[in-house]
Parts: C-alpha cells; structure tokens; sequence
C-alpha cells in the first residue's frame, strides 16, 4: 500500500524528527476523543505493527495528542479499541 492510499498522521519527537504513523481508529470514550495508529516504519521508540493510543484534546492551533496516564486506563482503552476495530473488520468481511 503507498503512502498516498494510507491515512498518515505525522508527528515530530522531541529532536525535531518526523515520524509518520497509519491512523487505525477515532473512537469516543465517555466523551473524550482517541486515536490509535502504527508506525509505517520502525523509528527509535516504536515498530511496525505496535498500537499507540492517545488522548486527542482541541486548542487553538488544532487537535494535540497526549498519552494515557495510567496503565489502567491504557487497559481499558486497548479493550475498547481491539473491540471495535475487529468489529469494523468482520462488518467488511462477506458471510
């Protein structure tokens, strides 16, 4: 799959380094917003194929990703996400 047919999110680590991540899934959580994405390349913190959730929260300048605080939470959040984007996959899958 090229770049261009995925749905790329890129972010820039604390050295000034883009990275680029495949958005997965927005889903809604008790009225809070989160994405999951993967790296489409192994970078120094992540690999190919490893989830990252994140809180996304609104400021002026636009959406800001921030991490989930607590193991439990991070639990929770991952249940929720495999839940629903296996969900998504057997909806597109014919019977």
């Amino acid at each position: 799959m090229s770049e261009e047919e995925m749905n790329l999110i890129e972010m820039q680590d604390e050295d000034g380094n883009v990275l680029k991540f495949e958005h997965l899934l927005t889903f809604e959580v008790d009225e809070e917003f989160y994405v999951a994405f993967t790296p489409i390349e192994k970078t120094g913190e992540f690999d190919v194929g490893e989830v990252l959730i994140m809180r996304i929260q609104e400021d002026d300048e636009g959406d800001v990703y921030l991490p989930i605080e607590t193991e439990k939470e991070l639990d929770e959040l991952w249940a929720i996400f495999q839940q629903l984007y296996y969900e998504d996959d057997e909806d597109g899958e014919d019977a």
